[in-house]
């Protein structure tokens, strides 16, 4: 949850099967769901997040230098052509 926020906790456990099977079929988004009644939002409903997904720093290094060496062959590959197309000889 946020830092500093505070909110009030409700025990699922405690509520009727019906409410049960019902906020567990609620679609997971990041950015959470408004529910409605009568066509006018009542609650938004946000996902709890227990930790930032971690980013592998590994994998993410090794990506961007892949990325890096196709941007390098590709810019070779471009002024070759370059080369072959304003460097004829006349």
């Amino acid at each position: 949850m946020r830092e500093g926020l505070e909110v009030r906790h409700i025990k699922l456990d405690r509520q009727t099967a019906q409410v049960k099977q019902f906020v567990l079929s609620l679609p997971v988004d990041p950015d959470g769901s408004i529910l409605e009644l009568r066509g006018e939002p009542v609650f938004r409903v946000l996902p709890v997040i227990e930790r930032e997904q971690a980013v592998d720093k590994a994998k993410l290094k090794a990506a961007i230098l892949r990325r890096r060496d196709e941007s390098r062959r590709l810019n070779d590959e471009w002024g070759a052509a370059d080369r072959e197309v304003w460097e004829q000889p006349v």
